[in-house]
């Protein structure tokens, strides 16, 4: 069974200022072809899931390309076209096939389509037929729109957030398409999307409301004629007529137990849709705790929603230093400020120098102003380490070149390109041991759970200027099909 596979994933925040074009696929690692088993085989990542699927099912497996992007703003459509057109072209290369396997998140807007991953799937429709199964992996935060549903063969949504099931959904999502290519299965599809537009701070799925839904799904994965149901939360700032939450459920030949599936599970999500509204404390609450000592000698694990890079922040924001420096905080460490001016000066500076700096801030007036600060400098790093997980373990994260700084008692990670830290070994790469410090600012949502809650006395989102936080009435939203709660209160359903 000769299978192609491909990833090709962003999460587009239309709000940003920074364009997404080929430079910012490649600043994430372009992988192709037998590089792509070089770098993922054994890692908690999509590609990782196909790989170990495919030995263990015995496909031969085709890998063309794997590539994603930091969120950002929107896609060049003739980057998006360049990318597209390399895998339609190793399709046909790699004919006779039987099926593809996909990576994608869901939430891609493109100049060419705002609804992007739509023009990948019917991109590779056209290349292969509709015979052959087309099947895709999605991420929580996938907006799925019905033009979606109806390009891909099988639909298959992350359970977790933080996201700690890729490799498992691409294994399902290839166990799937053996189904698919012997005629096992027939997917019969139904996606209900409440008028909802939550935002994520409250979508993690170990806890409710998001917990709740997903647990609702494995019941009904579990019913008899069942193929399969993702929950996917969605993503706001993509700013498209189908964002907001989605239950896209699959039986087998007949309709009617997805439908019913998916309207029950929709039914409880709006039931449900205030408990997705808070979580957020002011930095006024934030203070007072950090005024009182860590719980059993723990940090406090302060968090910046308002300029996450993984909803399309610039991570130049430096809110959470200013802070941290007005309250006087010892021994804290931050990841981080993305900065390349400032990393050029450390770096001509060098380890044991103390420099003034005018650091953050550079990208637009939307993060609020920078802080002239004197720093000394105390690392200059090529910006490189492996996650340890459990989110995408084994996976190799590049910052460029990178500078520890320490101003007052805070080290501060100063970084060439901007990225959400989720692992622990974003401070221990860099000379940080997270565990020994009193406070950790990091810029996140909620991906950093992972990692980081299980070593914290007590994680405390704040919302500093930007673009990425859960106030939704910052954004000038121009496409959404309203109404649409919360934007729209009296939303009814």
């Amino acid at each position: 069974m000769r299978i192609v596979a491909a990833q090709l994933s962003h999460e587009t925040n239309v709000f940003s200022a920074v364009r997404t074009d080929m430079a910012a696929f490649e600043a994430s690692t372009i992988l192709r072809g037998d590089e792509i088993a070089h770098a993922e085989a054994g890692t908690n990542s999509a590609f990782g899931g196909f790989l170990a699927a495919s030995d263990r099912l015995g496909i031969e497996l085709i890998p063309l390309l794997s590539v994603w992007a930091t969120p950002s703003g929107l896609v060049d459509g003739a980057t998006l076209r360049a990318l597209i057109d390399e895998i339609t072209t190793g399709l046909r290369r790699a004919e006779p096939l039987d099926g593809v396997l996909l990576a994608l998140h869901g939430a891609m807007v493109s100049e060419l389509d705002r609804d992007a991953d739509v023009l990948i799937l019917e991109s590779i429709r056209e290349v292969v037929g509709n015979e052959r199964p087309l099947v895709s992996t999605l991420d929580l935060h996938a907006n799925i729109s019905p033009r979606m549903v109806d390009a891909a063969t099988l639909l298959i949504g992350y359970d977790t957030y933080p996201h700690v099931d890729m490799a498992a959904r691409a294994e399902e999502a290839a166990e799937r398409i053996v189904q698919l290519v012997r005629g096992e299965i027939h997917p019969a599809a139904a996606l209900v999307k409440p008028p909802m537009l939550p935002t994520s701070q409250r979508m993690t799925t170990d806890r409710a409301p998001m917990g709740e839904l997903i647990a609702l799904a494995h019941e009904r994965e579990a019913e008899p004629g069942m193929i399969g149901v993702t929950v996917a939360g969605g993503f706001p700032p993509a700013d498209v007529e189908e964002a907001g939450l989605s239950v896209l459920a699959y039986s087998d030949g007949e309709v009617t137990p997805a439908l019913k599936a998916a309207e029950t599970i929709a039914d409880r999500a709006w039931e449900l849709r205030a408990s997705f509204l808070g979580g957020v404390s002011t930095f006024e609450e934030a203070a007072r705790i950090l005024a009182r000592p860590p719980l059993g000698g723990k940090p406090v694990v302060l968090v910046d929603i308002g300029d996450n890079p993984w909803t399309g922040g610039p991570g130049d924001s430096v809110e959470l230093l200013r802070f941290l420096l007005d309250q006087g905080v010892q021994n804290a460490a931050i990841a981080l400020v993305a900065d390349p001016v400032a990393v050029a000066r450390c770096v001509d500076a060098g380890p044991g120098t103390t420099i003034r700096i005018d650091l953050g801030a550079k990208t637009d007036r939307l993060h609020g102003e920078s802080i002239v600060i004197d720093a000394t400098v105390k690392l200059i790093a090529d910006g490189r380490y492996v996650n340890a997980g459990p989110m995408m373990a084994g996976v190799a994260v590049d910052l460029g070149p990178t500078a520890r700084i320490r101003t007052g008692d805070i080290d501060v990670l100063v970084t060439s390109r901007a990225e959400s830290p989720i692992d622990l070994n974003v401070f221990r790469a860099f000379g940080i041991e997270p565990t020994s410090k009193s406070v950790i600012g990091l810029k996140g949502k909620g991906h950093f759970r992972a990692a980081f809650e299980p070593i914290a006395s007590q994680v405390v989102l704040v919302e500093g200027a930007g673009i990425t936080g859960a106030d939704l009435s910052r954004l000038p939203f121009r496409h959404l099909d309203r109404p649409i709660w919360p934007l729209d209160p009296d939303t009814d359903w």
